[in-house]
């Protein structure tokens, strides 16, 4: 690879939602820590993600396909419409994050406790 085939790939931790970032090159490594300081930049300005929204984004999630209430306690994610092959995906998202899916029908929902000790 040369400077310019160099990448940097960039993994969310499912865990804590962490922004790692892996790269693929062979060559100068001064080429390439210019390359990571100005793509980690711009990837790092609204890091860490402050509002459940934020998150849900940072973890690759459409937040526009979703309803996001917040409560006292909990925080209420409704879908907008039905999700089909999107839901898997969003619902790893919900859990990583601490959800819980409620099937209720049309009031089905994901509930995130912000407290989860009570």
């Amino acid at each position: 690879m040369s400077e310019k085939e160099s990448k940097v790939i960039w993994l969310t931790c499912p865990d804590c939602g962490s922004k790692i970032g892996i790269i693929l090159s062979v060559g100068k490594a001064t080429a390439i820590a210019h390359y990571v300081e100005s793509e980690a930049a711009e990837e790092t300005e609204n890091w860490p993600p402050s509002s459940f929204e934020e998150k849900l984004k940072a973890a690759g999630v459409d937040t526009s396909l979703l309803n996001i209430e917040d409560g006292e306690e909990m925080i209420l994610v409704s879908p907008k419409k039905f999700l089909g092959d999107l839901w898997g995906s969003i619902n790893e998202s919900m859990r990583s994050l601490g959800g819980i899916w409620i099937r209720e029908g049309r009031d089905s929902r994901w509930e995130i406790k912000k407290n989860p000790n009570q």
